[in-house]
């Protein structure tokens, strides 16, 4: 059908090949209809949202005065609005503590779940900018920051090796001889 615009023909092509393996093998979808790379992305999309939420707060860790125990080296530090805060200075870097310790009780105590942006909402219900702050980190891990071939690479050599070493076990234990089919006999 030539009449049918461009569009649909790509489209339909893009389907097509969701389905088909390399080799051609039919590959069924997940659970919900996703694609085994949907249900790949999504997951990654998780890993990436969590690996820039520790972006921001290793960042944060930079600005806000520290202990060798990671706690703010004044007490009242976390109190925006403590009386003892006279200056500017002093303020900034108690929102930077509160901030980052919201951030940190984010990570530690609220799981990120099958959607991120959820958890980024909760988030953002606490403390917007801090999102906003997560969303960007986010965006820029994903384009220049995290190795997609290292992925790829990666995945591959341990699939090969966990397949050879499977492989093995699996002729070791079908036809090696175990020590329970020769007291068997």
């Amino acid at each position: 059908n030539h009449s049918r615009p461009m569009a649909n023909r790509t489209r339909r092509t893009r389907q097509t090949r969701t389905r088909m393996g390399s080799d051609g093998d039919f590959v069924p979808s997940f659970a919900g209809g996703i694609s085994p790379e949907r249900f790949a992305a999504n997951s990654l999309k998780r890993m990436i949202t969590h690996a820039a939420a520790r972006i921001v707060l290793k960042q944060m860790e930079g600005i806000a005065p520290q202990t060798g125990t990671g706690k703010s080296a004044d007490p009242g530090a976390a109190d925006v609005n403590a009386p003892h805060h006279h200056t500017d200075a002093e303020r900034n870097v108690a929102n930077i503590a509160n901030r980052q310790k919201l951030l940190q009780d984010m990570l530690t105590d609220v799981p990120m779940g099958a959607d991120p942006n959820e958890w980024l909402l909760e988030l953002a219900r606490k403390d917007g900018l801090l999102a906003v702050r997560v969303a960007e980190a986010r965006k820029g891990y994903c384009q220049d920051g995290f190795g997609w071939d290292d992925v790829r690479r990666l995945c591959s050599e341990d699939v090969d090796t966990d397949n050879q070493t499977l492989l093995q076990a699996i002729m070791q234990e079908q036809y090696g001889g175990s020590d329970k089919q020769q007291s068997a006999q």
